[in-house]
């Protein structure tokens, strides 16, 4: 049985044994370009069960939903055609499909983790952010104040952000305007959070989201408006032009590639105080990789290269951000069982440090050790 026939297998046994709990698909192509990812789920109608298709773009949500044994065809015809990744979550098991760039694939199979905790008890542990009103504005919450059923994930992701930046808050001036920029905003949903969270702590706060994408920037506005967040604005823009000038907090997450070391490029530039980026897409390193020898047996498979580019990628980031006197750190932002891009690259500027010539240098004989000529962000440092 090939891996794409055993994961089908494993889906349709979820769904016969009652133990199924959702699937998404990612890496789209072909049918579904243009999508960020599907996820589907089981739902209770009035004729009958259905598995619910979301269809994330980057400016709106698709729902479609499918008789059961008809949403499996679907899927079986999507995978390896329009969809190179999927994950199946089961209420014991999580179950990875994968395909490379030949279209090979490989399966993998481990525990399930607790993702699907109880929405009243991640609302009882989860207060730091404090009012969450403007979460209904952006269609995360009900009106009653309950989270959407398709949008628990963002939810927890959400707070789980805020979690991960309230320990570094201590570093902050208080007295004065903290500027924060979310770099490539989306829909907002962390501009806001980080805002509302800073508002609640007692800082001064003037937020801007860049975004290239006109409807979201008028969309997030007309929420900022309705909540009265007049502090808080959202502008169109890229990435590599944006004013970072006095800047405490640099945000961007999942700019893709290279776009994430103009990010943090901006902030170090800017002497913020907080750089907060989750990297996606690491393409400019992996075609360079020269691996030394002895480590040749950990880049023997396109899987394998892929994971350790993005590794190698990283911790050059982590590295010239240490040598810039920040302290780095880097934690899972969301769970694997959501995207498998899930790391969070977090910086916090060390007053007592400044730029390290003796960092700078271990890292660039890092990169020479995997025979690596060019590097965003190292390139970008040098040039200054």
């Amino acid at each position: 049985m090939s891996p794409l026939e055993e994961f089908v297998a494993h889906l349709q046994a979820s769904l016969a044994e009652n133990n199924f709990r959702k699937l998404t698909l990612g890496k789209l192509r072909g049918e579904l370009e243009g999508q960020q990812n599907v996820y589907i789920r089981l739902i209770s109608l009035r004729d009958g069960i259905r598995l619910s298709f979301l269809h994330r773009y980057p400016d709106r949500d698709l729902t479609k939903n499918h008789p059961v044994a008809e949403g499996v065809q679907t899927v079986r015809a999507w995978l390896g055609k329009s969809s190179f990744a999927a994950t199946l979550i089961t209420s014991k098991t999580r179950t990875q499909l994968q395909f490379n760039r030949r279209g090979d694939s490989r399966i993998f199979s481990g525990i399930a983790q607790q993702s699907e905790h109880n929405e009243l008890h991640d609302r009882q542990k989860n207060r730091q952010i404090g009012n969450e009103t403007f979460l209904k504005a952006l269609g995360i919450l009900n009106v009653d104040g309950t989270p959407r059923k398709e949008m628990g994930d963002k939810y927890r992701q959400i707070h789980h952000f805020v979690e991960l930046l309230a320990p570094t808050i201590h570093i902050l001036p208080r007295g004065k305007p903290l500027r924060i920029v979310d770099l490539a905003a989306g829909k907002g949903y962390l501009t806001f959070a980080v805002y509302t969270f800073l508002k609640r702590e007692g800082f001064i706060v003037e937020a801007v989201g860049i975004e290239r994408r006109r409807s979201l920037v008028d969309f997030c506005n007309r929420v900022a408006e309705e909540c009265g967040f007049n502090d808080l604005r959202f502008e169109v823009g890229e990435i590599a032009n944006a004013k970072l000038d006095r800047t405490d907090i640099v945000i961007a997450l999942h700019a893709c590639d290279t776009a994430t070391d103009d990010a943090i490029y901006g902030g170090i530039a800017s002497g913020a105080q907080i750089i907060l980026a989750a990297p996606c897409c690491h393409k400019e390193v992996r075609p360079q990789l020269q691996p030394p020898p002895i480590l040749a047996p950990l880049f023997k498979y396109g899987i394998q290269i892929d994971r350790m580019a993005e590794s190698i990628t990283d911790t050059l980031r982590s590295m010239y951000l240490e040598a810039s006197g920040y302290a780095t750190r880097i934690q899972e932002f969301i769970s694997l069982d959501h995207t498998l891009k899930n790391l969070l690259i977090i910086a916090s500027k060390q007053s007592d440090k400044g730029k390290s010539e003796q960092l700078f240098q271990r890292t660039l004989e890092f990169e020479q050790l995997f025979g690596i000529r060019h590097q965003r962000l190292g390139d970008l440092l040098r040039s200054r």
